[in-house]
């Protein structure tokens, strides 16, 4: 028998979205007093050939100004983790392309705009762009989560802080998640 796909959430808090058959870690990280290129890469390396999908909703701040990315040690991480990970099979890194808007663009988001990533907006209950997304050529797909103000309960439901189930978690940092265990599901078939 197959092992599940085991999918690696980088995130302040673990939300389970579409994985539910699937192996799911959770690794906390952006509850630092600071980030670094050190704590980025241990999360990016984290048990590769027993990780196959690294899932992040994170990245620079969405204010249309700021260009930033992986510095060395990340970027060599995620680089190593797509060639040798998984036992040479490669590991797959989806990333949210950011909730910036009309006026951000994820080009300058060096994790989602990588060649290395997957980069993934979000679409609105009724099939439509959300208003947050980032336009870019990195973005290959989007999944749903909001967009829509006036249905109270258009999010993706989940978990919040509190182990309370919510059903307005929203953006692309629900969006991704879903993307990675749609992935999951086309590495299992």
């Amino acid at each position: 028998m197959q092992k599940p796909v085991m999918i690696l959430a980088v995130t302040t808090l673990t939300h389970i979205h579409v994985i539910q058959t699937h192996g799911l870690i959770g690794l906390r990280m952006l509850d630092q007093p600071f980030m670094t290129d050190l704590i980025e890469a241990n999360a990016m390396s984290h048990m590769p050939n027993d990780i196959d999908i690294y899932s992040a909703s994170w990245g620079p701040t969405d204010d249309g100004k700021t260009v930033d990315g992986p510095r060395n040690m990340t970027m060599r991480a995620i680089v190593k983790g797509v060639n040798e990970g998984r036992h040479g099979k490669g590991n797959i890194y989806v990333w949210a392309s950011g909730d910036g808007g009309a006026d951000d663009d994820c080009n300058c988001d060096g994790y989602a705009a990588s060649m290395w990533t997957v980069s993934i907006n979000s679409a609105t209950n009724d099939g439509q762009t959300a208003g947050y997304d980032e336009s870019c050529s990195s973005t290959l797909a989007s999944t749903f989560s909001n967009g829509k103000s006036t249905l109270r309960d258009a999010g993706v439901a989940t978990t919040d802080l509190y182990n309370n189930c919510t059903t307005t978690h929203s953006g692309t940092s629900a969006a991704a998640p879903e993307a990675a265990g749609v992935y999951a599901l086309a590495i299992e078939a």
